[in-house]
């Protein structure tokens, strides 16, 4: 059996399961029945992955239940990974999918804590990781980190800075769509069931011209669901106004309440049992 039509047997399985026609699964999770047919026929190779967490979330399926589905639909790794050559052809967006989908579910997030810190010139100086993970397959090597840039941010310019329990191995930047894919090595490879901690920075720059845009965001997302999230945002000056953000699979940002400052000017957003997603704040000056 091929590996797509391995992974559609997972969903199919999973879908009766839940006691779900494809039809009950197309209405619950907003993915089209012509998508899940061909999915669960295995002619659908390489799904969007809002698409497997949004049929994720409908089936209501458990933490590991969701990482060994998502993983179900990873690429096998490529030979020589560090001299990888993605197909010229392809757009930067479909070359970054194809680099990363070889780790897509091969570890389940147990929790993460993310700090920035944003400095008297209203620029984020520094964002800091913690990260706790089961592998849900053997041999569990290698992580990846995408940064995304924005308007007044070059991914390119961001510095990634391993503190604890990892490395980086190489970097990979796209400069048209502002992403750079970071490839983070572990000190060890872990069997299936195993966990690790690791802990890294990633520093802002200004750009060749010296300058650095003005922040006005932050925020964290994962594939599947995570027991806990800590986002965190420290200002040396008090933004105008900060509010939570969120963005659900294949759904657009939600601008949720605002949120108050506490003395030291800082802010926390603490979630347990998270769904797949981006949870953070956004603020204006």
């Amino acid at each position: 059996m091929s590996h797509p039509a391995r992974a559609g047997a997972l969903l199919k399985s999973l879908r009766q399961s839940h006691g779900s026609t494809q039809s009950d699964l197309g209405r619950s999770s907003g993915v089209s029945v012509r998508t899940i047919r061909g999915l669960e026929r295995g002619e659908i190779q390489r799904p969007q992955l809002a698409t497997l967490q949004q049929l994720a979330l409908a089936m209501e399926l458990a933490p590991q239940e969701q990482a060994e589905f998502m993983h179900a639909w990873a690429t096998p790794p490529h030979p020589g990974y560090d001299g990888l050559l993605v197909d010229p052809t392809l757009s930067e967006m479909e070359q970054i999918d194809a680099m990363t989908r070889s780790g897509l579910g091969a570890y389940r997030v147990i929790n993460q804590n993310w700090h920035t810190t944003i400095g008297a010139d209203r620029r984020m100086s520094t964002t800091r990781c913690q990260i706790a993970l089961e592998a849900v397959e053997d041999g569990l090597e290698r992580v990846f980190n995408v940064q995304n840039g924005d308007e007044h941010t070059t991914a390119a310019r961001l510095e990634f800075v391993p503190l604890r329990g990892c490395r980086l191995s190489r970097r990979w930047d796209f400069e048209d769509s502002n992403v750079t894919v970071f490839g983070v090595d572990l000190p060890r490879r872990l069997a299936k069931g195993q966990f690790h901690a690791y802990e890294y920075e990633v520093l802002s720059h200004p750009d060749e011209d010296g300058t650095l845009g003005y922040s006005d965001g932050f925020i964290w997302g994962a594939p599947h669901t995570t027991r806990s999230i800590v986002v965190s945002v420290e200002f040396a000056v008090a933004p105008t106004t900060l509010r939570r953000v969120q963005k659900a699979p294949g759904k657009d940002f939600e601008f949720l309440d605002e949120v108050p400052l506490d003395d030291t000017l800082q802010a926390a957003l603490v979630l347990e049992d998270a769904d797949p997603g981006a949870y953070g704040f956004t603020w204006t000056w």
